[in-house]
């Protein structure tokens, strides 16, 4: 009644401040519920997407370690097997660090138990690689191992994987509950806000209006945004309407999705493609084969596994860099996708390995035709930076025969595939076949008895003198190259191939010269001496250095006397290389010694373009040099040509008196052969010089 009575002007004044003290009061309300919201979302973000994305890196990490480990039983060699170990190792530290960052106070009794669980299984996964496979590698086959790392450790790694997905399954139940627990918070707080808003309509609509737009929109956004968080759906943003805390907490928020939306992204890259193609990695090629395998057992489906390796790719990493081989890989990828359908599937598998699936074929000829379409657009050049690149690939098939065979089992046999296509030739495919994987055991079991070698120096030098055939002196001596094994001496055909396909004769070479310049000047030999080289060592960016300082360690040694032998094969390829390291090794003051001469093309350009300072008739040459009288006058015009150039001539492989007299009627060419001496042990050849 006292309010009806008071003046128009009063009743005003007390009718706006007290929608002012009531819009204030909602204000402050509005902005604690806010805050609460705000510690919500921060609560639902540190509690449940966080962890959620220390589960995702755990079980990234998780399957690295199970990819390395089964890559370990097809490692042939010590070096990849310790880079497989090495991988391992970091994974196991990498989940040691996010367990550690695993907030343990913030989980449930149940989510405590999974934790612990995966940790025990992971414990006892990692026991089984470090105590049973690690161990036992290369020293038992690939089938021994097999039932010990896809039963027991395939064991504990599922049921790790099975602790984090629960993990996983707990996280999303909780986000799932806090955000039923937002609803109900919400809905209480429309409810309210509604019931203040029809005491404030009745004042003034503009009030109402600007706390729907400033409260009740942001609030919705962010439970909607929120909804679509739990179920893994980053895509929504939150509008931002205002500058004040509700704005800011929505960009905060929007951040932080945007955050987790690049960290979800990167991880699914991480995990199936490779980063520097873009294709499928091994895992996702693996998952794909799988399915197929699947596809096949319920239909006569037929479906191919084409493995493709870049020849002779460690040389172009090393003339040109590792650059220059990443974006070579680049184009060959682009190169082989334009020839595969769009349901077939290319992966990089590693280096330079590559892989095709070929899906629903109509007939085993058809992988082979698209072989042959890669095989011609690799044989175009390839330009990068202002180099010039020739390349080529090697591709090995395996075609399905309904057989049960398993993911690891079809690309091995696409894989011996690729290497028979190698040994053949290069640039070429070639079906797999059972006789094939015959023969790499085999091959597999040189190569480990080659190994041993090079550890247990099993090697050992020969020497066959060099004779000056007039005075019958001696004028040299080549070293040559034996393998002793259990008593037997083994001809350096049955294993310098293979020695050289793995690498190996870089040490083995290293190993002779060192043996070979130690002899030299504790004897004080003052001849020539020849000492064969192979093709890697101008590849190797260790030797011109070595030569260095093994002329350093044996200052007597006259490098003028030291001829480094080669074949024609060397100048096969890179000329560019070939010729800037055979310059810097004459600096030194080395000499060359061309082999085989009169086997093979033996182009005069190379005796031109090339420091060479000896030439070497090869045995095949001069085994019928009596009944052929063209090559006598041929042989006749190359001691002219040597002479005309300054070049000396070692005619090898003579054997009896009446070859002797035949070619020493040319009075400057140099004799090698059984005739005068055969290959002798180090120990004979000092005697010889006593």
């Amino acid at each position: 009644m006292m309010f009806n009575k008071m003046q128009l002007k009063t009743r005003l004044y007390l009718t706006l401040g007290g929608l002012i003290f009531l819009v204030f009061i909602i204000g402050e309300w509005s902005l604690w519920q806010s805050s609460q919201i705000n510690k919500r979302v921060d609560n639902i973000y540190t509690q449940e997407v966080v962890p959620l994305e220390n589960i995702s890196h755990l079980k990234g990490a998780l399957y690295r370690i199970r990819d390395r480990s089964l890559r370990l039983l097809d490692a042939k060699e010590p070096l990849e097997i310790k880079h497989h170990k090495e991988i391992i190792a970091k994974q196991v530290q990498r989940i040691k660090k996010e367990l550690d960052f695993y907030d343990n106070t913030r989980l449930s009794k149940e989510e405590q138990l999974e934790l612990e669980k995966f940790q025990t299984n992971f414990q006892e996964y990692l026991s089984i690689i470090y105590n049973k496979i690690y161990p036992n590698l290369l020293k038992k086959s690939e089938n021994e191992l097999e039932p010990i790392l896809y039963k027991e450790a395939i064991f504990e790694f599922r049921q790790a994987r099975e602790a984090l997905n629960e993990l996983s399954e707990y996280q999303i139940q909780r986000a799932k509950l806090r955000h039923q627990h937002s609803d109900e918070i919400f809905s209480k707080q429309v409810i309210i806000i509604q019931l203040i808003i029809l005491v404030i309509v009745s004042f003034s609509g503009f009030f109402a209006k600007m706390l729907m737009n400033s409260i009740i929109e942001p609030i919705k956004q962010i439970n909607e945004v929120l909804t679509t968080i739990s179920h893994e759906d980053f895509s929504k943003r939150i509008r931002v309407t205002s500058e004040d805390e509700l704005g800011k907490m929505s960009q905060m928020l929007n951040n932080s999705i945007a955050m987790l939306q690049t960290t979800f992204h990167e991880l699914s890259t991480l995990v199936n493609y490779d980063k520097l193609t873009n294709l499928p990695n091994r895992k996702m090629f693996q998952e794909e084969i799988e399915k197929c395998i699947s596809r096949c057992h319920k239909s006569d489906e037929l479906f191919a596994v084409m493995f493709i390796d870049v020849d002779n790719f460690k040389n172009i990493n090393d003339t040109y860099g590792h650059t220059t081989g990443d974006k070579l890989l680049e184009i060959i990828a682009k190169r082989m996708k334009t020839h595969i359908r769009s349901n077939d599937l290319l992966a990089r598998l590693g280096g330079d390995e590559f892989a095709i699936l070929l899906q629903n074929i109509k007939n085993p000829t058809v992988p082979g035709n698209i072989a042959n379409k890669i095989l011609d657009t690799m044989q175009k050049p390839i330009y990068i930076d202002q180099h010039t690149i020739f390349t080529s690939i090697s591709i090995g098939i395996y075609v399905s025969d309904h057989q049960n065979e398993s993911r690891e089992r079809i690309l091995s046999y696409a894989d011996v595939a690729m290497y028979a296509a190698k040994n053949s030739g290069k640039a070429k495919y070639i079906y797999f076949n059972k006789k094939m994987y015959e023969k790499q055991e085999s091959e597999t079991l040189l190569d480990i008895q080659l190994r041993d070698a090079v550890k247990n120096r099993e090697f050992r030098v020969f020497f066959q003198p060099i004779v000056e055939p007039k005075t019958e002196a001696l004028y040299g001596v080549e070293t040559l190259l034996r393998w002793e094994r259990d008593g037997e001496v083994i001809a350096p055909a049955k294993f310098i191939a293979k020695l050289e396909s793995n690498g190996m004769i870089l040490d083995v070479t290293y190993m002779i010269i060192e043996e070979v310049f130690e002899m030299i000047e504790r004897r004080g030999f003052k001849n020539v001496v020849s000492i064969n080289l192979s093709i890697l060592q101008f590849y190797d960016e260790n030797f011109i250095p070595f030569l260095k300082r093994v002329l350093q360690k044996y200052p007597s040694i006259n490098p003028q006397k030291i001829y480094f032998e080669i074949t024609e094969s060397v100048f096969a390829q890179n000329n560019d290389l070939i010729f800037s390291t055979m310059e810097l090794i004459k600096k030194l003051g080395f000499k060359f010694s061309l082999d085989d001469f009169g086997t093979g093309y033996s182009s005069l350009s190379y005796i031109k373009d090339y420091p060479i300072n000896t030439i070497k008739i090869d045995k095949k040459f001069v085994d019928n040099l009596l009944d052929d009288v063209r090559a006598q006058e041929l042989l006749e015009g190359i001691v002219y040509l040597a002479k005309t150039l300054h070049l000396t001539i070692v005619i090898e492989g003579v054997e009896d008196a009446a070859t002797l007299k035949s070619v020493t009627k040319h009075n400057s060419v140099k004799i090698q052969g059984y005739y005068f001496y055969k290959p002798m042990t180090k120990e004979s050849f000092e005697r010889l010089l006593d």
